[in-house]
């Protein structure tokens, strides 16, 4: 059994007002999580930006290899 369906069979155990602190403690661990994740998305520009920096230097090392 995964972990998530062991803790939902104790969660549907609990009274509703003790599912709803569970709720709230699951929230809480999510925003905690995201604000301790760096910054991970870039834009479109960036990706596109190292995208090219990225094609240039392949570009260059096959053409030293063809020498």
């Amino acid at each position: 059994m995964q972990l998530h369906e062991k803790i939902q069979q104790h969660l549907v155990r609990l009274e509703p007002s003790l599912q709803a602190e569970v709720l709230d403690f699951v929230l809480f661990l999510e925003q905690k999580q995201q604000e301790s994740l760096p910054e991970t998305v870039i834009n479109d520009d960036d990706a596109l930006k190292i995208h090219q920096q990225l094609m240039g230097q392949y570009a260059d090392a096959f053409a030293k290899l063809a020498q």
